[in-house]
């Protein structure tokens, strides 16, 4: 019932990572380097919230499916 969650986002785990931090999160300047984007994106697909289909194609809320 749920599958009207899930939504496509067209590029790398990486990028859709910065993208919601940069939505949701509020980061200081000078702690914006010190973030690990790869590592975000590698939990976000260990914890299930999304699935890689292909290179540039990723499946948010995929716990949600």
């Amino acid at each position: 019932e749920r599958y009207e969650e899930v939504s496509l986002f067209n590029g790398q785990a990486k990028d859709y990572a910065y993208d919601i931090i940069e939505e949701t999160t509020e980061i200081p300047e000078n702690l914006r380097y010190y973030i690990d984007y790869d590592a975000i994106a590698r939990d976000m697909k260990i914890n299930g919230e999304i699935i890689e289909i292909d290179h540039d194609l990723i499946v948010t809320n995929a716990y949600d499916f």
